[in-house]
């Protein structure tokens, strides 16, 4: 397996050149970019300016293994309003012709949401048009991914949907196109499962990991931090992995990063992944 580091690891506004000569001098060989509606690498940039990035990351010897975006949480691809739920396909649709231009393997994608925990004015929508409306918005994409050969990697998030493993398997396989896999996060479903269940039961349709831990004790929000600082059981996890032929990326999603130090992060971020990958250090 390979170790990447997501975006939002970096301060908010770091150059990109910036970011992926970091990630090069911690040693990862794979980032995760992510794309917003304005700033450096804005969904609307031009051609040239995705050029210049991944002659940039092929020159820092650092691939560009994926994309994600936090403006699926804005615009909700499970919403019973048809206008949000547009201006998000319109958002996975950028994503795609981005990651294109990038090589990007594969675009996580927010499946939708019942109702977002950590704010207060998100609207609760029924469970039944939830699941209704994301397999619609997922199947509308889907054709269009097949077409560019991007994956879409729906992730389990704290999204109140798509609880169990089972759950999740049968939505994937109720869309029905190989291009529409798993991106999965270890740390997510650790209040309520087992990562190592999760991995074992959806197999070969994890496409991208996340590789994030997260304090039980905690309980919260505020409980998610590097991997080996939380309680995910390491040493499980990477046999189930290896049980289902995963040999790609394991992407660390630091949110928030240090407040003081990006490079102390990448350096502890950058040892636990070899420690994790290796196995040998792990107890």
């Amino acid at each position: 397996m390979k170790k990447g580091i997501n975006h939002w690891a970096f301060p908010a506004g770091m150059p990109v050149e910036e970011v992926i000569g970091l990630a090069a001098q911690y040693g990862f060989q794979g980032i995760e970019l992510c794309p917003e509606e304005e700033g450096e690498i804005s969904l609307y940039q031009g051609e040239e300016k995705w050029k210049e990035i991944r002659a940039l990351a092929e020159d820092k010897g650092v691939e560009i293994r994926s994309l994600a975006t936090g403006l699926l949480w804005k615009y909700n691809l499970a919403s019973p309003e048809k206008e949000t739920r547009e201006k998000g396909k319109e958002v996975v649709r950028r994503l795609i012709d981005i990651a294109t231009k990038l090589g990007a393997k594969s675009i996580l994608i927010i499946p939708g949401y019942v109702n977002v925990p950590w704010d207060s004015e998100s609207p609760v929508i029924p469970y039944p048009v939830a699941l209704e409306k994301a397999e619609e918005s997922l199947r509308d994409l889907a054709s269009l991914a097949e077409e560019a050969k991007v994956y879409l990697g729906v992730e389990n998030v704290w999204n109140k949907f798509l609880l169990s493993p089972l759950e999740f398997q049968c939505f994937i396989d109720r869309i029905g196109n190989p291009y529409v896999k798993v991106h999965f996060d270890t740390a997510n479903v650790l209040i309520s499962g087992y990562p190592e269940q999760w991995i074992s039961i959806l197999g070969e349709r994890i496409v991208n990991v996340h590789a994030k831990d997260f304090r039980l004790a905690v309980g919260n929000i505020n409980g998610f931090c590097i991997p080996l600082e939380g309680d995910v059981n390491w040493p499980e996890v990477m046999k189930s992995l290896q049980a289902i032929g995963y040999d790609d990326y394991l992407i660390a999603e630091v949110i928030p990063p240090y407040r003081h130090s990006v490079e102390a992060l990448l350096a502890n971020v950058s040892f636990n992944l070899d420690c994790i990958i290796n196995g040998s250090k792990l107890l």
